[in-house]
Order: C-alpha cells, then sequence, then structure tokens
C-alpha cells in the first residue's frame, strides 16, 4: 500500500473490516466507476492529507461494491463515483446520517467531495499520532507568508522565504481549529520546518487568551454554539472556556425552545455577565445597535477567531486551491501472459519409410483379420457408451436449459434491483441537499426569530408602567437618544430646543416598529432634525413633502401656515423609514410621524 490507499479485491472483507468493533482509525471508502472518468474522487489526494489518521480504500463500482453493500446495514454503502468515512465507534451502523455519503456527478462535485472527506476524517480525530523521529533531519526555524487554505480550513499553503512552499496541518496545531479562522491570507508566521515532509509546525506562536483581560461585566460578546438541546446551548468563547446557558437566558417566552432560536455551529452574539463572581451568559440583554468586543486571537499574529455571520455550519466549498481527478484505472494491467508451447515434439515414421519391419510380410491373413475383429469390437464398445452419453445428456438438457433461463431471468431482476438502489440512492442524496438547504434557513429563521423576541422584548421592558404617557416616555427617550449621540463637546453647540411638539400619531407610530433597531434609528434621526444637525447631514435627504409627486407641487401647509418636511431614517434598504415633521412659523419642530418610503402623508 505504498500509495497510501489500499486497492479492494474482497468488498465482502471490507466490510468485516468496517463492522468490525476492534479498529483504531476511521476508515474513509471511496468507490470509483470504471465508465465515468471525469468525475472520480482523488483518492490519492485523500490518502496524501489524512492516510496516517485513517485507513483508506479503494473501491471499483461494480461487483465487489455490490457485496460490499449487501454485508452493511441499509443506506451505509458506496456506488459510482462517491466517498463515506465510517467512525470507528460504530455509530454510524445505527443512524446512517453520521457517516454521510459525498457524491461526484460532475468534476466540481469530485473536488468537493475530496475535501470534505477529509474534513469528515479530520471531525473524528481526537488524539493524532506522534511523527516518528527516525532518520529525520532536524527542523529549521523558518518565516513564511500564508497564500492560501485548502481542505476546508485544514490545510494551509504557506510560500517560506526561499521560495519553497509547504503546509500547515490543523490536526498538529493546538487548539484544532480551522486555520482559515485563526490565520488570515497574506499573514507572515514563523515556525519548524519539517523538510522530508514538507510541513511547518506553528505551535510556537500559540497564544491562551486572559478571560480577566479580555471581557467585563456587561459587554456584548461572540460566542460558537456548539451543542444545543431542547433546554439549554453550550456557549464557547474560545477554546477551553464554554459555559451552559439555560433557555431562560435565551428567550423570556417559557413556550420557546432553545433549538428553535439557536443553530449548532452558529456564531451568536451573548450579553457576558458575572454573578456572585461567576461567568455567566445571555442571549436576552442584546442590543442590536450596540459595539460587540472583538474575538480573541488564538495565534501571534492571527485574526479574531470568531466573527460575527461566519458560521461553522457552514461548510465553505468555494474558492478551494486544489482540483481534484481520479486516478486513471486505464492503467491496471489486466492482461495475462500467452501460455508457451510444450517442449519437444512426437517423431511419427512413414509408413513407407527405411525402418518397415521386413516380417510383417509373413504375418498369416487369419491373424490379421482376428486383429481388425478385435479393433471393431472396440470401437463397438466405445460407440455404445459415447450413445448412453448422449441420452442421458439428452434427458439432462431440458432440466439445464430451464435452469439456464431461470438464471437468467434471475440475472436481469437483480440488475432491474440494482438500478431501482441507483436511482433511490441519488434520490436520497439530493434530499440530502435539500435538506441542507433547510437546515441553512431554518438557522436563518431561527437568528431572526431570536432578534424578534429581543426586540420585543425591549419594546416591552420600555412601556411597560415606567411612565405615565406615551409623551413622557417619548421625550425621555429623545433625550437619551440625544446624550448617546451628541458628544460632549457638541452639546452645547446642538443643544436640543427648549421647546418641541410631537403630533398626536408621533409616538404610536415610532414605537409600533418591532424590528430589530428601527425605533433607535428614528429617535436619531428626531435628534438631528430637532438640533438642525439633520439639514447639515447629506445621508438625511432632508426636502419639502410636497402635495403630489410633481417637481413642481407646492409644499404641503397647515392652516396655521406650518410647513412639512421629510428626512431619511434609513437608506438602500426595502421599505426605508421616513420622518415626517412640521416646522412652525416661529421656527418650533413638531415631529408628525415616522412612515415607510411610500407614504406620502403629512
Amino acid at each position: 500500500m505504498e500509495q497510501g490507499y489500499e486497492v479492494v479485491t474482497s468488498g465482502r472483507e471490507l466490510a468485516l473490516r468496517i463492522t468490525a468493533g476492534r479498529r483504531t482509525k476511521p476508515a474513509a471508502v471511496v468507490s470509483w466507476h470504471p465508465e465515468q472518468r471525469h468525475n472520480r474522487i482523488d483518492v490519492a489526494h485523500i490518502a496524501r492529507e489524512v492516510g496516517g489518521l485513517a485507513d483508506i480504500f479503494w473501491l471499483e463500482n461494480g461487483a465487489e461494491s455490490y457485496a460490499f453493500g449487501d454485508n452493511l446495514p441499509p443506506g451505509a454503502h458506496v456506488f459510482g463515483n462517491a466517498a463515506r468515512v465510517y467512525s470507528e465507534d460504530l455509530r454510524w451502523m445505527k443512524d446512517v446520517q453520521q457517516s454521510p455519503l459525498r457524491m461526484a456527478r460532475d468534476r466540481a462535485a469530485a473536488a468537493r467531495a475530496a475535501e470534505d472527506i477529509i474534513e469528515d476524517v479530520l471531525s473524528l480525530i481526537r488524539e493524532v499520532p506522534l511523527k516518528s523521529t527516525a532518520a529525520r533531519g532536524a527542523p529549521r526555524r523558518v518565516h513564511g507568508t500564508v497564500k492560501a487554505f485548502a481542505s476546508a480550513g485544514s490545510r494551509a499553503i504557506v510560500e517560506l522565504l526561499d521560495g519553497t512552499c509547504c503546509t500547515i496541518q490543523r490536526e498538529h496545531v493546538v487548539p484544532p481549529v480551522r486555520l482559515d479562522w485563526m490565520l488570515s491570507l497574506g499573514q507572515t508566521v514563523e515556525g519548524d520546518f519539517d523538510p522530508e515532509d514538507k510541513t511547518l509546525d506553528i505551535n510556537g506562536l500559540k497564544t491562551v487568551p486572559r478571560l480577566a483581560e479580555l471581557y467585563g461585566a456587561g459587554d456584548l460578546v461572540l460566542a460558537l454554539a456548539e451543542q444545543v438541546t431542547a433546554s439549554s446551548a453550550k456557549l464557547t468563547l474560545f477554546p477551553g472556556y464554554s459555559w451552559p446557558v439555560a433557555a431562560a437566558r435565551i428567550s423570556s417566552n417559557p413556550l420557546d425552545t432553545v433549538e428553535s432560536l439557536v443553530t449548532e455551529g452558529e456564531v451568536v452574539v451573548a450579553r457576558f455577565l458575572r454573578e456572585h463572581g461567576a461567568v455567566v451568559l445571555s442571549l436576552i440583554d442584546v442590543d442590536d445597535d450596540a459595539p460587540v468586543k472583538e474575538a480573541p486571537a488564538l495565534l501571534q499574529g492571527g485574526t479574531p477567531w470568531l466573527q460575527p455571520g461566519r458560521h461553522l455550519a457552514e461548510q465553505a466549498t468555494a474558492g478551494r486551491t486544489f482540483a481534484a481527478s481520479g486516478p486513471d484505472a486505464g492503467a491496471d494491467d489486466r492482461s495475462g501472459a500467452a501460455p508457451g508451447a510444450a517442449p519437444g515434439a512426437a517423431a511419427f515414421r512413414s509408413p513407407g519409410g527405411a525402418s518397415e519391419d521386413p516380417s510383417a510380410s509373413t504375418v498369416r491373413p487369419s491373424a490379421v483379420l482376428r486383429s481388425v475383429q478385435l479393433q471393431l469390437e472396440s470401437e463397438r464398445r466405445r460407440v455404445a457408451a459415447l450413445q448412453e452419453l448422449v441420452s442421458a445428456a439428452s434427458e439432462a438438457g431440458a432440466e439445464l436449459v430451464t435452469a439456464q433461463k431461470e438464471h437468467a431471468a434471475l440475472i436481469l431482476q437483480l440488475e432491474a434491483e440494482r438500478e431501482l438502489s441507483a436511482e433511490l440512492q441519488e434520490a436520497l442524496a439530493a434530499a440530502g441537499v435539500r435538506t441542507e438547504r433547510h437546515r441553512q434557513e431554518l438557522q436563518g429563521l431561527r437568528t431572526r426569530n431570536r432578534e424578534a423576541q429581543q426586540a420585543l422584548r425591549r419594546a416591552a421592558v420600555g412601556s411597560d408602567g415606567l411612565f405615565g404617557t406615551p409623551g413622557e416616555r417619548l421625550r425621555h427617550d429623545v433625550y437619551l437618544a440625544w446624550a448617546k449621540h451628541i458628544p460632549a463637546a457638541d452639546k452645547a453647540i446642538h443643544a436640543l430646543p427648549a421647546v418641541w411638539k410631537a403630533g398626536p400619531e408621533f409616538a404610536a407610530s415610532l414605537y409600533s416598529f418591532t424590528e430589530p433597531g428601527v425605533t433607535a434609528k428614528a429617535l436619531k434621526a428626531a435628534v438631528e432634525v430637532l438640533t438642525g444637525a439633520a439639514e447639515r447631514n447629506p445621508a438625511r435627504e432632508v426636502h419639502a413633502l410636497r402635495e403630489n409627486a410633481g417637481g413642481e407641487a407646492p409644499q404641503v401647509r397647515r392652516e396655521d401656515g406650518a410647513r412639512c418636511f421629510r428626512a431619511a431614517i434609513e437608506r438602500n434598504v426595502a421599505g426605508a423609514r421616513r420622518l415626517h415633521f412640521w416646522r412652525l412659523p416661529d421656527g418650533t419642530i413638531e415631529l408628525s410621524r415616522v412612515v415607510v418610503h411610500d407614504d406620502c402623508r403629512p
């Protein structure tokens, strides 16, 4: 097995090895179709990347792949150009979804399948075997630049100062986090270069974040949802620092389950708290427009290991570095040697040759006749035996023909069953693709559901019995927005006017929106209108509200002489909000309504 993988000669024996409980490494089985060369999965690439961490098998689609599938649990086999990783703990025998099938319908899909198989193997590795140091030269300290990432972030390609290229292997980095989560393209790295296997050891760059120096009570932080159940979620701030979060700290609705709000592998924003000295994480008190603390880097000079919107559940495949191509089946030498001729040949003498026996002419005719008769009798017995053999064969012939027909019918039935099985497997693979798409959609819905819950809770807390009237609440919120958005040095210049008004519909229109952040944006726009900053801010697009869409239409006016204006709250979004306000003859501002873009009523 010099090439790093084993060519399968018995599908049944392979199935017995795969299902044996004594395995200590994962097993990757890559099947290939002899008539489909363009979309074969590159087993050699897989073997180079993870051959030392898993047993790699190369299985031809045909009789042995059918035998392999016949000796496995239903749905656990591979066929055509496809691959699957089987964990050594055999949990896939109870749930085949634990061992996903990686299909390769075209060349691009084959490349993705190879990278997915590598990632599947790495996800099962708990302890990496130590490299042998025998006959190895001492590694040398080098500097290089990160040029690319491959194999779903499990490999980083580094170019050294002398032009040599080498790889960083995720399984040999502590902690074993995706490399594209810890490093960035163009980053300079330093490590020990192994010239034999062209790898770079960067464990010397490891840095251990200090929680007390990173976050303070009340900070908004990024966390990775590692485990999610109906009642709780395990959130990780960085490797080795995880905390369980109960449902009560994720949603204030007792009917919500954690699984309906959080997805495993999702990067979420959480509130970092301390209660009696202990760390507590909460997803309830999260403000959408509040700043979020940056996640720590896990390597010196590296990037923050968590970023908003980048989730572990996304398995990015676009932009991978390596293309894949399967081994050339035409290289297999299947021709046998021609048999040699038997040495020597029998020599026959000619009847008329010089060696003819002179005594033959002295034989009596009666003796010759007797010899002929004996030969005839021998031939008769041979003919009788042949006739008996033919008779017996003719009797068995009908049975043989019937058996052959039955055998042919069974072969046709088997082929039909195999074709049906292949169609069902393709349908299953397509269903898996749809399931993954639905999973991603569900993750988005969970996120939006959680954000809506937080927005509704903030709105409820803001209005529940704290103020006697909506007007009191409005003036309080406007003052807080002014205090928040106007710097201390500018507060004297941009002071709130001593007198301003709010129309009868303004408070209701302001607090009617439940989308995250809309109310805060509207209050900020109102502050700029009241202080006069809006007219100097081009983004507010302050202009007169006219009686119709015509450019020369008169401005909307009231009987008391007040003129109506319109300012932008949002831009470049669907249904962007606008603020309508009146400017009275004495200069006093009266806030009228918060509306969507197409609402032109004053």
